[in-house]
C-alpha cells in the first residue's frame, strides 16, 4: 500500500469513529483524496476532504477538519496533523515512518513503485505504427517513446501489456511507393518504367531499390518477368527491417507486428461485413458504401469502400483491426497513439466498436502533438514524401538515444514541444537528461568509496531537513507510477526524475556522507543506497541509461 493510501485509511477510520460518537451524520461512504501540498512547508501530504463535506454536513470546513483530526488515533507514520484554512488537513510524516521507508526500498530493491492496480488485465497497446514507405521520421519518435514508456508504466502497475505495431501493407500509399522503388529499378538498367503522380522521392526509394535488386537478383534480362508480388513484399520486407532497426536503437521493441493484409486473407473484412449488414448499418449510395457512423458518435457517415476497383478504405480495415483486438484477442483495454492528424479518427473508431456491442469506454485514444525541431534558433521544417527529412536515425547520431527519449518523455502529449538540438547536446546541468544521470553517477561513485556493511543501522539520526526532504522524494515515487498509470501519461515521471536529482543533490551539498561520525554515515550510506535504487527505477521506466560513470 502506498502512503496516500495509508493515510486515507487514517481519516477514513477517523469519520467512523466521529460517526459512532455522533460527532458526524451517517452519510455513507466518500472519496477521500490525499495530495502532495505544492508548496513543501505544508507538510508531506494533505486533503481537502473537510471541504467536500462541507455542504453536505451544512458545517464550517474548519470545524469538520478538527473533528476528523481529533479523532485520529496515535499513527506511527505521522508526526503532526495540522489545519490550514479554509478547512485542508495536512500531515507530516514522523521519523520512524522514514526510517522503514528506507528499509523498504532497499529490501524490494527494482519492484519498489510497483502496485497491483492492473489485477494482470489484459491490454493492448498499438503506438507508432507508420507505413512501411520509409525510414521512421522523426515525427513519430514522440508517439514511438511515450508508447514503449507507457508500456512500462503499465506492467509497473501489474496489467499484462502487448505493444504491438500495425503493419499499412495494403492500400494506395503502399502501391505509390512500390511504383515508385519499380521506377528506380527499370532506370538503374536504363529502362523506362513510369515514375508514379505523388510517388515517392529521396535517397531511400534508390536504397531499396537497390536492395531488392540484389535480392531478387534482377539483371536485364529477367527484369521484366520479375513477379510484380515478389518487388512489393521484398521492399515491404526491407523497409520493415529498417524501421525495425530504428526502433530498436531508440530502445523501442514490440510483442507482435500486426499486417492489414492479414484481415483479407483470414477473411475479418468479410465477417464485419456481414455483421455490420445484418445490423443494417452499410448502405450505398453514389457508387460507394458507406458505414452508419452517425448513429453513434459523428455527425456524418463515413466510406468504407468508394468502388469495387478501388477496394476498401483504410478506416473500414481499422475497424476490421479493431474487431481483431476486441473480439478475437479479447483484450479487456486497447491503447492507441496516434498522431494530431488523427483526431477526427477517433469518434469514427468510437462508432466502429459501438456498433460491434463493444463498450466504448474500453478504447483509449491519446494524441500527440506536433513536435518542432529548433537547433541554433532555426525551426526544421521536414517532408516525408519530398525526401527532406529528418529519419530517428538522424536524431539518434545527433544526440544519442538517452536524450531523445528525455526530451520526448518531458513533456505531455497533449502539448506542442520544441526539441532544442542544440542544448540537447551540452553536458551541463542546463540539460536535465546530462544533469539526472550525472545524479546517478555521482550516486554510484559515493558507493563505491565506501565499503564498510550497513546492517544494523540506526536510521532514525536522519533527522536534518536535506536529509528528510530527501526521504520523501523517494516515497513520492509509487505515487508517480500510479497517477501515470490512471491518466496514461509519462511526462510526470521525467519531471520525478529531475526533482529527485535535485534534491539528492541538494542533499548532498549541505550533508557530507562520509566522515569520522560513524553512525552518521552508515545511515547516510543506507539512504544514498535506497537513493540509487529509487533513481535507477525512474530511468529504466524511461529507458534511459544509467550511467556509473560521465
Amino acid at each position: 500500500m502506498n502512503t496516500t493510501n495509508t493515510i486515507s485509511k487514517i481519516i477514513e477510520s477517523s469519520i467512523e469513529r466521529a460517526k459512532e460518537c455522533n460527532e458526524f451524520p451517517d452519510f455513507g461512504s466518500k472519496k477521500i483524496i490525499v495530495e502532495k501540498p505544492k508548496n513543501k512547508s505544508f507538510g508531506n501530504w494533505s486533503t481537502n476532504i473537510a471541504l467536500t463535506l462541507s455542504k453536505e454536513l451544512k458545517k464550517n470546513p474548519l470545524e469538520i477538519a478538527e473533528i476528523i483530526k481529533s479523532n485520529i488515533n496515535n499513527s506511527s507514520i505521522i508526526e503532526t496533523v495540522e489545519i490550514i484554512p479554509p478547512g485542508f488537513i495536512n500531515f507530516r510524516l514522523s521519523n520512524s515512518f522514514r526510517s522503514d521507508l528506507i528499509n523498504q526500498i532497499l529490501m524490494e530493491k527494482e519492484y519498489y513503485g510497483s502496485n497491483k492496480s492492473g489485477k494482470n488485465k489484459k491490454v493492448q497497446l498499438e503506438f507508432v505504427s507508420v507505413n512501411p514507405t520509409g525510414p521512421v521520421h522523426v515525427g513519430h519518435a514522440r508517439g514511438a517513446i511515450v508508447g514503449s514508456c507507457l508500456a512500462k508504466v503499465l506492467s509497473y502497475s501489474g496489467f499484462d501489456v502487448h505493444k504491438e505495431y500495425y503493419v499499412n501493407d495494403a492500400g494506395n500509399q503502399i502501391d505509390l511507393y512500390i511504383s515508385s522503388i519499380k521506377s528506380k529499378i527499370y532506370e538503374n538498367f536504363n529502362q523506362s518504367f513510369p515514375f508514379p503522380k505523388d510517388g515517392y522521392k529521396g535517397e531511400n526509394i534508390e536504397i531499396i531499390g537497390e536492395k531488392v535488386i540484389k535480392e531478387l537478383q534482377i539483371n536485364e534480362s529477367n527484369l521484366t518477368k520479375i513477379d510484380d508480388k515478389k518487388i512489393r513484399d521484398t521492399a515491404i520486407d526491407l523497409t520493415l527491417n529498417v524501421i525495425k532497426k530504428d526502433l530498436i536503437d531508440l530502445g523501442i521493441e514490440y510483442d507482435n507486428w500486426f499486417y492489414e493484409s492479414s484481415l483479407f486473407t483470414n477473411k475479418t473484412i468479410e465477417s464485419i461485413e456481414k455483421i455490420l449488414n445484418k445490423q443494417n448499418l452499410l448502405y450505398e449510395q453514389d457508387g460507394a458504401k458507406w458505414f452508419r457512423s452517425s448513429s453513434f458518435f459523428t455527425d456524418e457517415d463515413v466510406v468504407i469502400n468508394r468502388s469495387d476497383d478501388d477496394g476498401h478504405t483504410y478506416f473500414f480495415s481499422d475497424m476490421a483491426y479493431h474487431y481483431d483486438k476486441f473480439k478475437i484477442r479479447n483484450f479487456e483495454t486497447v491503447i492507441n497513439i496516434f498522431g494530431a492528424d488523427h483526431h477526427s479518427h477517433v469518434n469514427r473508431l468510437k462508432s466502429a466498436i459501438s456498433s460491434f456491442q463493444i463498450d466504448v469506454d474500453k478504447l483509449k485514444v491519446l494524441l500527440t502533438q506536433i513536435v518542432h525541431f529548433k537547433n541554433e534558433e532555426k525551426v526544421q521544417k521536414f517532408s516525408k514524401r519530398s525526401g527532406n527529412i529528418y529519419t530517428v536515425r538522424d536524431l539518434i547520431s545527433m544526440v544519442g538515444k538517452d536524450v531523445c527519449r528525455f526530451n520526448f518523455l518531458n513533456r505531455s502529449l497533449d502539448s506542442q514541444q520544441e526539441f532544442d538540438l542544440e542544448l540537447a547536446t551540452k553536458e551541463s546541468s542546463e540539460n536535465p537528461v546530462y544533469y539526472v544521470q550525472y545524479a546517478y553517477a555521482r550516486i554510484s561513485s559515493i558507493i563505491d568509496s565506501f565499503d564498510e556493511k550497513t546492517d544494523d543501522v540506526n536510521l532514525s539520526i536522519l533527522e536534518n531537513d536535506f536529509e528528510k526532504n530527501l526521504i520523501d522524494t523517494l516515497d513520492f515515487f509509487p505515487e508517480v507510477i500510479l497517477e501515470s498509470t490512471l491518466k496514461l501519461q509519462t511526462h510526470n515521471i521525467t519531471q520525478y526524475a529531475i526533482e529527485l536529482a535535485k534534491d539528492f543533490q541538494i542533499f548532498y551539498e549541505n550533508c557530507r556522507v562520509i566522515s569520522e561520525n560513524k553512525e552518521l554515515t552508515q545511515a547516510r550510506i543506507k539512504l544514498v543506497l535506497a537513493c540509487r535504487i529509487v533513481l535507477k527505477n525512474t530511468l529504466d521506466i524511461m529507458g534511459v541509461s544509467a550511467p556509473e560513470r560521465m
